[in-house]
C-alpha cells in the first residue's frame, strides 16, 4: 500500500446518493441509535462520513464509515445532504479502513470517565446526562462512585485486570486437512500420556511438543514456556503469547474471529 498523505476536502453529498457499503460488521442498539438520532437532532452533524466512488454505480458513492449517521440523518432527520470525505481506495483497501474506522477508537479510562462525569454533573443531573451521553443513570452512578473509593484502589483494579488478562487462556486457531488432523492428534494423544492428570492436559502437550521442536531446531524456548520436570503445567503457568498475538489481544480487548479453533482443554 502507497503511504500517502492528501490533502481531506469535505464535499456535501446527497444522502440519496449515498449506498452502505455489503461488508459493514458493525452494529447499535436501539437504545444507541436513540440517543445518536438525539444528539444529531441537537448538535447536528459535528463530523463528516467517509465514502468512495462506488466501485459499479456511476455518481453514486459507497459508504466506508458513519453508515448509522447517514441512516438516522436520511430516515429519520431529513437530511437533503451528507458532508462527506472521498477516498479512492480498492476492495481491500476500503474495507481494511471500515474496520480501523470501527475498531480503532480507544477505551475510556476508568478514573478518567468518572473524574469527567463528575465535573459535568456538578451542572447537570444524572438523568439529564442519560439522555446526553451514551450511558444509562446506572453506568453514570456506578462511575461516580469510583471517586469515592480510596486513592489508588482504581490503579490496582487496573493492574489486576491487566493481569488478568495476560494470564488468560489462548484460543490456537489453525486449519488443517485430515491427514494432517491425524498426525496432529496421533502426535498430541503420545504427549498427553507424559503430562499425567492436570488441568489443560491437551494445551501441556502441545506446549512440550513445541518445545521439543524448537529445542531439536536449536532455537531458544520461550522462558515461559514448558519444562523438562513439569512445573510451569502444574501451576497452570506457560501461556506465553507472541508480540503480535498480545497487540491484537490488548489493542482492541478481543481477537478477530476465525476460520477453526482448536481449543486448549
Amino acid at each position: 500500500m502507497k503511504n500517502e498523505r492528501r490533502t481531506l476536502e469535505i464535499v456535501q453529498i446527497p444522502v440519496e446518493h449515498l449506498i452502505p457499503n455489503p461488508w459493514n460488521v458493525n452494529r447499535m442498539t436501539a437504545e444507541i441509535e436513540h440517543k445518536l438520532t438525539e444528539y444529531i437532532r441537537r448538535e447536528g452533524l459535528v463530523e463528516p462520513i467517509v465514502v468512495r466512488p462506488h466501485p459499479t454505480e456511476t455518481g453514486r458513492y459507497e459508504i466506508l464509515g458513519g453508515f448509522h449517521r447517514w441512516k438516522i440523518c436520511k430516515e429519520k432527520l431529513g437530511y437533503e445532504t451528507m458532508p462527506c470525505v472521498v477516498v479512492h481506495l480498492d476492495d481491500k483497501r476500503a474495507k481494511i479502513l471500515s474496520i480501523n474506522l470501527n475498531e480503532m477508537t480507544g477505551e475510556p479510562v476508568p478514573a478518567l470517565l468518572s473524574e469527567l462525569l463528575h465535573d459535568l454533573n456538578r451542572e447537570i443531573a444524572v438523568e439529564d446526562l442519560e439522555t446526553l451521553l451514551p450511558y444509562d443513570s446506572s453506568a453514570i452512578e456506578d462511575a461516580l462512585e469510583l471517586l469515592k473509593l480510596p486513592e489508588g484502589l482504581d490503579r490496582l483494579l487496573e493492574e489486576e485486570a491487566a493481569k488478568e488478562e495476560a494470564e488468560a487462556p489462548v484460543i490456537l486457531s489453525l486449519v488443517l486437512d485430515k491427514k494432517q488432523y491425524a498426525v496432529v492428534e496421533a502426535a498430541i494423544d503420545h504427549a498427553i500420556r507424559t503430562v499425567g492428570a492436570i488441568k489443560n492436559r491437551k494445551g501441556r502437550a502441545v506446549e512440550l511438543m513445541a518445545a521439543a521442536y524448537l529445542r531439536e531446531a536449536g532455537e531458544a524456548v520461550p522462558a515461559c514456556a514448558a519444562t523438562d520436570d513439569g512445573a510451569a503445567g502444574r501451576r497452570g503457568e506457560g501461556r506465553c503469547l507472541s508480540p503480535e498475538r498480545s497487540a491484537r489481544r490488548t489493542s482492541s480487548g478481543r481477537s478477530p474471529p476465525s476460520t477453526a479453533c482448536a481449543r486448549r482443554t
